[in-house]
């Protein structure tokens, strides 16, 4: 195959032919291109795809074959491209296939990375063991997520600080009310603010309606300092069974929510993004929309203007290739 943009020297996004993407796919999986290149080709992929110049079903195909991928920078842009296409199926039925392959995709890395770091290993490993880890166990790992179950069990505080917010993460988004307990009481006890931070990003990936509830009362009642309410819902944002339930708790609550961020405009900016941008119906670009036109959002118009754009985009971009993306994950033979 041949690679355009060698090393990524020129600010642009290269589009290739559908068989030109499959031969460069080869170089991908036998490490021969470089790493600046093997993560280009995917990014690029993803974001032809979401302008309608690629068919997602492809570039998903190209992400299929990084399986031996062992670079950091590699893993975390295609885990955040992986991330863009599940933001905008989450509510679709081909969701589940979805997760899984991200599991399938992870697994070579995940056992080779695994949980202990080891002598003379990638100066970047310490960063990928706890990206891959933490993918693959919130989205379907059973062996991940038992793993980081019995970890949990013996104290968050014996836990290597780099993989923590990864097993807080799994434990709660697979777990219930003990696991969210189990990382609530970190949330409440520890000491460093980063700590607490980290607990309270991963209490937003719990999939049960009571405690996203409870998680979103928090945000207002005091119990979450003002500069880390966006947390609670750029998380829930992210998790399909909370972004609803979160872009529903902010309408009911906004008089409330407004006069919390009075004097700090940027971060009710930063909250309304995050709550409205993750999804992928006109339906819901509507909706936003007719919220604030009979509500002020002082400051956070740019903001709003954003995230009905990308709404709009996503939508559009589902609609698209909602049918293809599903026909391939169908007939993939490790789904």
């Amino acid at each position: 195959g041949v690679k355009l943009n060698v090393g990524q020297t020129g600010f642009y996004r290269v589009k290739y032919s559908e068989d030109l993407l499959a031969a460069l796919g080869g170089g991908v999986e036998d490490m021969s291109l470089s790493a600046v290149d093997r993560l280009s080709i995917q990014a690029d992929a993803f974001q032809l795809a979401k302008a309608g110049k690629l068919s997602t079903s492809s570039a998903l195909a190209i992400a299929d074959r990084y399986r031996k991928e062992e670079d950091y920078t590699v893993w975390a842009d295609l885990a955040g491209s992986l991330g863009d296409v599940m933001g905008a199926w989450a509510e679709e039925e081909s969701y589940a296939k979805l997760q899984k392959l991200a599991v399938v995709l992870m697994s070579t890395i995940v056992q080779k990375v695994g949980w202990e770091p080891k002598d003379g290993e990638s100066a970047l490993w310490p960063l990928l063991r706890p990206l891959v880890i933490g993918v693959a166990g919130r989205n379907g790992d059973s062996a991940v997520a038992a793993d980081a179950k019995s970890r949990m069990e013996k104290g968050w505080n014996t836990l290597p600080a780099d993989l923590r917010f990864a097993v807080y993460s799994i434990v709660v988004s697979t777990g219930g009310p003990k696991e969210f307990e189990q990382v609530y009481e970190v949330f409440k006890s520890a000491d460093m603010a980063e700590e607490r931070v980290r607990a309270l990003r991963a209490l937003g990936y719990t999939k049960d309606p009571a405690l996203i509830q409870r998680l979103l009362g928090m945000a207002i009642d005091g119990s979450v300092r003002s500069q880390d309410v966006f947390y609670v819902f750029g998380t829930l944002a992210n998790n399909r069974a909370g972004a609803a339930a979160s872009w529903q708790f902010l309408q009911d609550n906004w008089a409330k929510i407004i006069e919390m961020f009075a004097s700090g405009q940027f971060l009710l900016a930063r909250i309304l993004k995050s709550a409205t941008s993750c999804f992928a119906s006109n339906q819901r670009a509507a909706e936003v929309e007719a919220f604030f036109k009979d509500h002020e959002a002082p400051g956070a118009e740019r903001a709003i203007q954003q995230a009905l754009e990308v709404i709009r985009s996503n939508a559009a971009w589902l609609d698209r290739d909602k049918a293809s993306v599903s026909a391939w994950l169908n007939a993939h033979k490790d789904l």
